[in-house]
C-alpha cells in the first residue's frame, strides 16, 4: 500500500500558520514514518492550526492513529489546535471505536473548514 501526501500552508494569526495535509492511499504501520517525517518538517515552522484532510484516506490502522493523535498533542503543545476534514465513515467508525474524537474539530468539506477559520480570525466587536 502506499500513502500521498499533500501539504499547504496558510498565514495564520500573530505570525502563526496553518498547515492542511492531505493523505491519498492508506496509513498504516509501513506508512506511518512517512506521515512523521512530514509533520517533522512542517513543526519546524510557527505552526498553530493543524488540518489533516482524510477525504482520500482508505485505510486507518492504530499505527496511523498513534501519529495523527501524536501531532495533535505536539500542535496543542503550542496553544493550537487540529482539525479533520471530509473524513469517510469507515475512518470516522476507527477514531469513534478507540475514543479518539474528543477534543477534535471535524468538518465535512474545505468551506465549512473555511467558516470556522474566518470566525475565529475576526477580532471581537468593542
Amino acid at each position: 500500500m502506499s500513502l500521498d501526501i499533500t501539504v499547504s500552508f496558510r498565514p495564520w494569526k500573530d505570525g502563526k500558520q496553518m498547515a492542511k495535509l492531505g493523505l491519498d492511499g492508506t496509513l498504516d504501520t509501513a506508512t506511518a514514518p512517512q506521515l512523521e517525517k512530514q509533520l517533522a518538517s512542517v513543526f519546524e515552522g510557527p505552526t498553530q492550526i493543524l488540518v489533516f484532510d482524510l477525504g482520500k484516506l482508505s485505510f486507518l490502522s492504530s499505527g496511523g492513529v498513534r501519529v495523527i493523535l501524536t501531532a495533535r498533542k505536539r500542535v496543542i503543545e503550542r496553544n493550537g489546535s487540529c482539525m479533520m476534514l471530509k473524513l469517510q465513515p469507515r475512518i470516522e467508525k476507527t477514531f469513534e471505536i478507540i475514543k479518539a474524537l474528543d477534543g477534535l474539530q471535524l468538518f465535512k468539506d474545505d468551506e465549512a473548514l473555511d467558516a470556522f477559520l474566518a470566525a475565529l480570525q475576526k477580532p471581537a466587536a468593542a
